[in-house]
């Protein structure tokens, strides 16, 4: 009887084919999953870092018991004076020479921030806008008249940036530019805004926006005044991305629709004001290639002419670190599956085939008998196998093409529940105040997004390179169950395998 007829007959005859076949399809099924669910998290987790991930930062390491660092100085209005740093810092001039000697930086980003005042304007209210309306209205026992603190109202960031399209809201997504154009290096008091605020004040692309100091950047008294001001011209409008959600306990600063973008020029000027010199309190290099950075970051500290005592070089990852926190769980788990799937697969697949070719010792040693070479025997029962093997793989790749985009989506959902930003409403901030959590209360009222988000779905789908990974991987577990299975009875005489069947 030849090989193909024998092969044939026997899949049609052993019942205990039908769960050697059903054992396959489930390992195959949960392997051809595991395997592309851990792939796209793999490959999500890629993207992000492409993006977001090739960029790092030096920084200030102040040391607190060097006097030299620090000077202790009067503030106007405090009984005490303040502790200030004046040890080396960071300027554009570092930043620039490092991007200059370093090969592999691209581009660097320098800036820094100022807390201000937008006098003449009206802002998005929040807090202080309420406080004033509230306390001029009603009968209260303060310790100052609200008209001083009433220009609290008007207080907001500047961001001085070289290039806004590397600013952390723009970058990771929460400010997207609706008209205009970005700043640039070549920029001198330049200004991008919100639309929202443009709107409230009724500026256009090209009008000026002037901004004052305020007062409380040199000393701690009340009334709140203008110590001068830096005037810019409005190049873009920007909106938010996101809903912000702002309540009455949102101080206007910390309403992004108030913030106002401006190049580094306008925030030298704004130092100028009171004489402080202009330090960056940003400073970003960027590089092509994320495999790169960490070489890059070493040519940085071999330059000798950087005291490192006083600085350090961070990978700039807290943006995007939130984002592929789930991504990263889902990949463990899924590996965690497979190595737990194949593993137990396999040693039932091969209990299974043991138990059947004991079954089969009879139909060996006939064979044998008949003067059929232990090879063709093998490759019969190997032929068999693969046949069912080939079978089983057919329908878990049909079935796994199916549901595997929603079985993805549904185990990336229980990972990343609860990784949407949590909103505050009003109720839990009075219920925070209530307890006296007064540095929580500022946080929850702020609602505002710190970086990446992660994806909302996974997009999960079984690819050609998987499929053949795993055909590969049966074919390999079918070969090694097989052979194991039958290595001892074909190096035995016929008599001696007809002798051993009870």
């Amino acid at each position: 009887m030849k090989e193909k007829k024998r092969i044939l007959l026997s899949l049609f005859r052993k019942k205990s084919n039908m769960f050697l076949l059903g054992i396959l399809f489930f390992l195959l099924f949960f392997m051809l999953v595991s395997v592309s669910i851990y792939n796209t998290s793999r490959d999500t987790i890629s993207a992000i870092e492409r993006t977001y991930g090739t960029s790092f930062s030096i920084g200030l390491t102040p040391d607190k018991n060097d006097m030299n660092q620090w000077e202790d100085r009067a503030i106007e209005g405090m009984d005490s004076p303040v502790r200030t740093y004046i040890g080396p810092n960071v300027d554009e001039a570092m930043v620039r020479r490092i991007t200059e000697e370093v090969e592999g930086i691209t581009d660097y980003e320098a800036g820094s921030r100022a807390d201000v005042m937008l006098y003449e304007y009206e802002l998005v209210p929040g807090y202080h806008a309420w406080s004033y309306n509230y306390f001029t209205t009603h009968e209260h026992h303060l310790p100052y008249d609200p008209e001083e603190t009433k220009n609290m109202m008007y207080i907001t960031y500047t961001y001085h940036t070289r290039n806004s399209c590397h600013f952390d809201q723009f970058y990771n997504g929460a400010f997207r530019l609706t008209q205009g154009r970005h700043i640039t290096p070549d920029d001198a008091f330049k200004c991008i805004i919100s639309e929202n605020f443009a709107k409230r004040n009724h500026l256009k692309l090209g009008d000026t926006l002037k901004i004052d100091l305020h007062s409380l950047n040199v000393r701690a008294k009340y009334p709140i005044e203008s110590l001068g001001s830096v005037e810019t011209e409005i190049v873009g409008f920007f909106e938010l991305t996101y809903q912000q959600t702002v309540t009455q306990y949102t101080e206007e600063i910390d309403i992004l629709e108030n913030w106002v973008i401006t190049d580094n020029e306008a925030g030298r000027a704004l130092d100028e004001i009171i004489g402080r010199p202009y330090y960056l309190s940003a400073s970003q290099f960027f590089v092509e290639n994320p495999a790169e950075l960490d070489e890059v970051m070493e040519q940085v500290r071999q330059l000798d002419w950087i005291d490192w005592k006083y600085y350090e070089l961070v990978k700039d990852d807290g943006l995007y670190s939130q984002a592929v926190k789930p991504l990263r769980t889902l990949k463990i788990i899924m590996a965690v599956c497979l190595v737990v799937i194949v593993t137990s697969g396999v040693l039932l697949l091969m209990l299974v085939i043991l138990h059947s070719m004991k079954r089969r010792k009879r139909e060996a040693g006939i064979l044998m008998s008949l003067g059929i070479t232990g090879k063709e025997i093998r490759k019969q029962f190997l032929g068999e196998h693969l046949a069912l093997g080939l079978t089983a793989f057919f329908f878990a790749l049909i079935v796994s093409l199916a549901v595997t985009p929603g079985i993805g989506n549904q185990i990336y959902g229980a990972v990343n529940k609860g990784g949407e930003q949590k909103v505050y409403t009003e109720k839990e901030i009075e219920a925070a105040i209530a307890r006296g959590e007064n540095s929580k209360v500022a946080e929850m009222s702020r609602n505002q997004r710190t970086g990446v988000e992660p994806p909302k779905e996974l997009t999960t789908r079984v690819e050609v390179k998987t499929a053949l990974l795993v055909f590969a991987m049966m074919l390999l577990i079918v070969y090694y169950s097989v052979n194991e299975a039958i290595k001892k009875t074909l190096k035995l005489e016929p008599i001696r395998v007809l002798s051993m069947i009870e």
